[in-house]
């Protein structure tokens, strides 16, 4: 479990690094992103969201094969549970509700072109493919953090 976890979470933080920088045809647009917030405002953004998980990245290398102390298991329980309320109140709370209008042209903006599975819900901001799968992503990790701090793995 300790492997898997760490596997994914090294996933979680090179996505969270790297999904407004580049450019993967119907999947992520960077360069849409980039054009709307600029560059460096970008830059500055994903270097600080980096942050965290480079965090939890660091200590599941340290403690790889040692004990874990209870701070390290709670910082992992902490940080994926912020990041999957982050993704909660960033996609589906506008999907859901609805969204600011400024927020919905950022959105379409920045995501259009890209692959979506949900269903449109008016013209409510809704997470495209990547978003969903990364999400997910954010659960699976919470889980297991949850889980090894109980079991103390």
């Amino acid at each position: 479990m300790v492997t898997v976890f760490t596997c994914l979470i090294f996933l979680q933080f090179s996505i969270i690094l790297s999904h407004d920088l580049i450019d993967v045809r119907g999947w992520v647009h960077g360069s849409q992103v980039q054009a709307l917030l600029g560059k460096r405002r970008v830059w500055l953004a994903t270097l600080t969201n980096s942050v965290f998980p480079g965090v939890a990245v660091g200590f599941a290398l340290y403690f790889w094969n040692r004990p874990k102390p209870g701070f390290v298991q709670n910082y992992w329980v902490i940080y994926c549970g912020v990041a999957l309320l982050s993704a909660v109140g960033m996609w589906y709370i506008p999907y859901l509700r609805g969204a600011p209008e400024k927020q919905k042209r950022e959105y379409a903006s920045m995501y259009a072109g890209t692959r979506h599975v949900l269903p449109a819900r008016g013209d409510n901001p809704r997470p495209n493919l990547f978003h969903v799968g990364v999400h997910a992503l954010f659960v699976v990790n919470f889980c297991l953090a949850l889980v090894m701090r109980f079991q103390r793995v």
